[in-house]
C-alpha cells in the first residue's frame, strides 16, 4: 500500500460548494487492464486532469473522489508516481447511485440550506472552467435547487422499438445532459435517503423523482466528452493540444 497525503476540509463561512468526482467504475466497456479514469492522457492520469480542472475553476471548493477499493490503491500509486496531492476519498458502492450517496452523506454533515454539491464524472477530463462557473453562478438565485449543463443534439433521432422498427422524433425537444450536475446539498441528500438505494441513470433523475420539479439548464460544452472507449481517449488527446 502506498501512502499519499490527501487534502483535508475544514468548514468555514462562505465555503458552500463541494464537488464529488465519481471514479468508482471498472471501465469494462473500454477493454483496458485498468479502469479508463486511471489511463494516461498527455502524460497524466485522466482523473488527475479532471481534479485539476475543478481546482483551477473553484480553488476554494471541497473535492471528494469516489473510488472502488481496488481503484483507491491504483490511484494512490499514480499520485505517488506523479507527485500529485489527492483530494479526500470515499469508497463507492455497488452502483453509481450508491457511490454518489456515500459521498453526499459525507458532505451533508457540514452543509446548510445554501450549500451546493456538484457531481462530475471522473472520465470527463476536459471540463472547462467557464462551464463549471456557469453551473456555480446559477445558484446565485436562492430559489434555484438544481442545475444541469446541456448541449443540443446534432443527429436525427428516432424512438426505437424492440421489434427493430423506429419512429422519427423531433430532436429540437431534446438535449444531451452532461456533468457537472449541481444541487442544493441537503435536498439531494434527502432525495437519496428517500429513494433508499434505488439505482437511477444520474443525479438529475434522483432529484426529479424525489421533488417532481424540473431542472434549470445552462449551456454545456461539446468538448466535455466522456471517455468510454479508446477512440474517446485519442480524441481527448487531440482536444488538449488545441
Amino acid at each position: 500500500m502506498v501512502n499519499i497525503p490527501e487534502t483535508t476540509h475544514n468548514p468555514c463561512p462562505g465555503d458552500n460548494i463541494s464537488i464529488i468526482i465519481v471514479a468508482a467504475g471498472t471501465g469494462s466497456r473500454f477493454g483496458a487492464d485498468v479502469p479508463k479514469q486511471f489511463l494516461l492522457l498527455d502524460g497524466k492520469p485522466v482523473l488527475q486532469h479532471t481534479v485539476e480542472r475543478f481546482r483551477q475553476a473553484l480553488p476554494a471548493a471541497r473535492i471528494v473522489l469516489v473510488l472502488s477499493p481496488t481503484g483507491l490503491e491504483i490511484w494512490r500509486c499514480l499520485c505517488a508516481g506523479h507527485g500529485f496531492q489527492s483530494p479526500e476519498t470515499v469508497i463507492g458502492g455497488d452502483t453509481r447511485s450508491e457511490s454518489v450517496h456515500n459521498a453526499v452523506r459525507l458532505i451533508a454533515k457540514d452543509a446548510d440550506t445554501r450549500s451546493v454539491v456538484m457531481i462530475h464524472d471522473g472520465a470527463r477530463p476536459l471540463v472547462a472552467s467557464d462551464m463549471i462557473l456557469r453551473v456555480a453562478r446559477a445558484f446565485g438565485d436562492a430559489a434555484v435547487e438544481a442545475v444541469v449543463p446541456v448541449v443540443p443534439l446534432t443527429e436525427a433521432i428516432a424512438c426505437y422499438n424492440t421489434d427493430g422498427t423506429c419512429r422519427p422524433t423531433d430532436r429540437a425537444a431534446f438535449r444531451t445532459v452532461q456533468t457537472p450536475q449541481a444541487f442544493r446539498t441537503l435536498i439531494l441528500d434527502d432525495a437519496y435517503a428517500a429513494l433508499d438505494g434505488q439505482s437511477m441513470p444520474d443525479d438529475a433523475a434522483i432529484y426529479t423523482a424525489f421533488t417532481g420539479k424540473p431542472l434549470l439548464t445552462v449551456d454545456g460544452d461539446i468538448r466535455n466528452i466522456k471517455i468510454t472507449n479508446p477512440a474517446d481517449l485519442a480524441i481527448a488527446g487531440l482536444l488538449l493540444k488545441k
